[in-house]
């Protein structure tokens, strides 16, 4: 048990504390830091998602007031990286954190899955780490500043740098403070005005799911609130028809290629993609910060996404219900012209998919 603890500071990741924890215990050899922490050796140093914390909990001082929910919610990238997961895959995250192995959480919260290359460097902000130094006496981590996809501070609104201490490598039994030493900026970074914008638009963004805890939603959730916004602004039709060659265009010419590239989600007009694949019926883990991408680009606030279940108004309702009904009665009148399925689907703009359905929903007898 050990006999005292860092309080964490704002913004601070579980991570960091732990090695400020270090700094202070006197401890010659740092292996001896985790047999105080969790009551054994058998344990790494991760910055995302950290395991043992039921360990940590009752290695904690008497009387302590902190749990493992806590530091997991306010104190590491749990919430961002599991916001759009399922209730019943966050929990078994949740467990796994609080006693079980690391490498299950990366794999349940699909980052192995979505080939997306995680920072390699802890960062910093250059104004942070001096108002740290002159509010607390020290630097931290901040949990924020860690996200894969977001380079600028939310806060001051300049870019982070990377420190010169790897996030996965090395000694992966210590925990390594920010300082002077690692927090250098060798040469300072600039961004052109238009990308920095969008820079600013995902930090906001993703310090919204850290600070918030919105409750988890299956998937057909967010599908429905990304469909009427589709549906909304013209890029999709009530009988599931997508357009999806106009809907990438407009996508990418928002964004930019050059923006997409560096959030590890460039769109091509040839192939499907992770864009299609959000905006179908699939039960495929996305990286989060492509929800956060089409929701800026439909227009979506954060919390709206969670919050607002968003439909259709009384007009829009009504004119969805006699379009259905036209194209209802167009398909029939194809399918009594012994067209083939695809000749159909190509007049009506619809997937044979669709067609096949939809003529089974009718009923229509030549089929």
């Amino acid at each position: 048990m050990v006999n005292f603890f860092p309080t964490p500071y704002p913004d601070e990741l579980l991570y960091s504390t732990l090695a400020r924890y270090c700094i202070r215990s006197g401890n010659i050899r740092e292996i001896h830091n985790f047999e105080d922490l969790f009551g054994t050796r058998n344990c790494i140093a991760v910055m995302e998602l950290p395991t043992q914390l039921n360990a940590l909990i009752a290695n904690m001082p008497v009387n302590t007031k902190y749990t493992a929910e806590y530091f997991i919610f306010k104190h590491t990238l749990f919430p961002f990286l599991a916001a759009f997961i399922p209730q019943e895959r966050a929990e078994k995250i949740i467990q796994t954190m609080r006693n079980g192995e690391g490498a299950i959480s990366y794999i349940r919260i699909g980052l192995i899955s979505n080939s997306i290359t995680l920072n390699k460097y802890f960062r910093f902000c250059p104004e942070c780490f001096k108002e740290d130094i002159e509010r607390f006496g020290e630097p931290y981590w901040h949990r924020s500043h860690q996200v894969t996809g977001v380079f600028v501070c939310p806060k001051h609104k300049i870019p982070l740098y990377n420190s010169t201490e790897l996030i996965r490598a090395g000694n992966r039994q210590r925990f390594i403070s920010a300082s002077k030493e690692n927090c250098k900026v060798e040469k300072e970074i600039n961004y052109p005005d238009d990308l920095m914008e969008k820079m600013l638009w995902m930090a906001e963004d993703a310090e919204i799911l850290l600070n918030n805890q919105f409750g988890f939603k299956e998937p057909e959730w967010f599908q429905s609130q990304f469909r009427v916004k589709l549906v909304e602004k013209g890029y999709a039709r009530m009988n599931n028809y997508i357009h999806q060659k106009k809907l990438k265009q407009d996508f990418v010419d928002f964004y930019g290629h050059e923006y997409l590239q560096l959030v590890q989600s460039p769109v091509s007009n040839n192939s499907g993609g992770w864009l299609s694949d959000m905006i179908r019926k699939n039960n495929r883990t996305t990286y989060t910060v492509r929800y956060l991408l089409l929701a800026r680009f439909l227009d979506i606030p954060v919390a709206d996404l969670f919050n607002i279940k968003l439909g259709f108004n009384d007009e829009d309702e009504n004119n969805i219900d006699v379009y259905q009904e036209l194209w209802d009665q167009r398909l029939i009148e194809l399918a009594q012209s012994e067209l083939s399925i695809r000749e159909i689907a190509d007049v009506l703009k619809a997937s044979t998919k669709t067609i096949r359905k939809s003529i089974d929903r009718l009923g229509i007898e030549p089929f």
